[in-house]
């Protein structure tokens, strides 16, 4: 591995990811940004993830390595300007070949136009990545935006966009968009990945066991896929199809308080003999026996900006952990469910077909069978975070011999 970078001499170059925030509450950093930049270091690259960890302040001015990674968590006295300075203070003392941008918002959006900014007054500055894996205004409604912020939001988008030098992309959605923007400007596909699991916590697909009378239906939702109404239809048709259903709900809402829409929607439909438990976070231990209780697991996506743009990791963990899934095909759902791996369900769908496909898929243990082997060989050889590194790396190393 990694000869044709140490022909060009690549391997010793110093590569540093920009987080927009930390670690702890939003997925971005630690499930995409740490296994690339991991695969990276294997290439001898050296690489460090410089932090503004205002969402998890308790790793303020912390630093640490992560296999061979080196993590960076600014501190956060001083408000906005002194943040932005401690970040573009530590990108200076590393001599970055290449910056890579996570996100063209908050602190790593204005660390890339500062970066641009002396680009431009001055010629000097390493190429500029960035990193896109949503569509961030599409949450403006979501989030409930002021005006100003909504627009400033867009605006920084679109800025980045067009400021970069290339572009890494968590979907085709966002490829196509950033080809809308910056039609010149290099672009790599670069879906999130998995990685093998713990054998232990793979469960073989014999159900054999079950209770022909019990259903378990596992839905992971952070409440912005589907409207109230939509999952309420469903359960109510999902009850009249099966004899006996338990529906699994885990997540919390992005936006506080947006699950209080959904809770009294499904309960009120809710039959006697069946229940509906709202588990909220889940941590792994539940996660793992939420998986082995589930006889399917269910990802419903409204056929919009939102859900097109997003790369969804918890659908690709659960394909992976042997839960046989029926998906909306919507955005890169389309993508991981592709080839028998989920049993897929026309982005238009109504709540009525979508119970319609979780009854059917529930009546075909073969078929069950068939998917979980099915999503896990194709998972583990299309999207293995080992092969989506290999990928950056040899667009790093475009990029970097372009530049000299």
């Amino acid at each position: 591995m990694g000869d044709g970078f140490r022909q060009h001499g690549l391997q010793s170059r110093q590569i540093t990811f920009m987080a927009p925030f930390g670690l702890r509450q939003k997925t971005t950093v630690w499930a995409r940004i740490l296994p690339l930049a991991r695969r990276l270091h294997q290439y001898g690259y050296r690489v460090t993830i410089l932090i503004p960890p205002w969402d998890s302040p308790a790793d303020a001015g912390q630093s640490w390595n992560d296999e061979g990674v080196r993590v960076v968590n600014v501190r956060l006295e001083g408000g906005l300007p002194l943040v932005l300075w401690r970040l573009w203070r530590h990108m200076q003392q590393e001599q970055p070949q290449l910056v890579h941008i996570v996100k063209p918002r908050a602190h790593a959006g204005l660390i890339q136009w500062l970066l641009w900014q002396r680009r431009r007054w001055t010629g000097a500055g390493p190429p500029i990545v960035l990193d896109v894996d949503d569509w961030e205004q599409a949450w403006a409604d979501i989030n409930q935006y002021a005006w100003p912020v909504a627009r400033f939001l867009a605006w920084q988008e679109e800025w980045g966009i067009r400021h970069a030098d290339a572009i890494t992309a968590a979907s085709k959605w966002l490829v196509d968009r950033a080809a809308h923007y910056a039609p010149q400007s290099p672009r790599l596909y670069l879906p999130n990945g998995v990685s093998e699991p713990d054998l232990s916590g793979f469960r073989k697909p014999d159900r054999s066991w079950r209770d022909a009378h019990t259903n378990t239906v596992l839905y992971y939702t952070r409440f912005v896929e589907i409207e109230p109404a939509w999952l309420a239809d469903f359960w109510r048709t999902l009850q009249q199809q099966l004899e006996a259903v338990t529906l699994e709900v885990a997540g919390n809402a992005l936006v506080a308080g947006r699950e209080s829409a959904f809770k009294p929607a499904v309960d009120a439909e809710t039959l006697p003999g069946n229940q509906v438990n709202w588990r909220g976070f889940v941590d792994q231990e539940t996660q793992a026996q939420l998986y082995a209780a589930a006889d399917c697991a269910i990802f419903p996506a409204q056929p919009a900006p939102l859900q097109e743009a997003k790369c969804s990791v918890r659908l690709a963990t659960t394909l992976l952990h042997g839960v046989p899934v029926v998906a909306s095909a919507v955005g890169q759902q389309a993508a991981f469910g592709a080839d028998g791996a989920a049993q897929l369900v026309d982005a238009g769908a109504t709540p009525a077909d979508f119970a319609a496909a979780v009854t059917h898929l529930l009546a075909q243990p073969d078929k069950q069978t068939h998917m979980v082997e099915r999503a896990r060989q194709r998972l583990l050889t299309e999207f293995s975070w080992d092969d989506l590194g290999d990928r950056l790396a040899a667009f790093y190393a475009t990029l970097l011999k372009k530049d000299g």
